[in-house]
């Protein structure tokens, strides 16, 4: 069983790394630099995030599973729109 506080840890550095990739996407969008390091750093932490969310759903109970499955379309979504501006960038 997934305590309460492992998921409010969870709930909270998943919203930091989406903050993180969110200014990342802003500052490339804005200046039109090609893709760096931080930018492809806060791509991993979304991926490796939306990994520990899976192994999280699968010991929490059913309102711990819906708001770690909302949890991790955001995180999700924001990690497919850096992919997308990445292809953007490079064409």
């Amino acid at each position: 069983m997934a305590t309460r506080q492992s998921v409010e840890n969870l709930i909270e550095r998943t919203n930091s790394y989406i903050a993180e990739a969110e200014q990342q996407l802003n500052i490339t969008n804005r200046n039109g630099y090609e893709v760096d390091a931080a930018y492809s750093q806060a791509q991993r932490m979304l991926s490796e995030i939306e990994l520990e969310i899976e192994k999280m759903m699968v010991s929490a109970n059913p309102q711990q599973r819906d708001q770690l499955h909302r949890l991790h379309l955001k995180a999700s979504q924001c990690l497919n729109d850096m992919i997308l501006d990445q292809n953007d960038l490079a064409d």
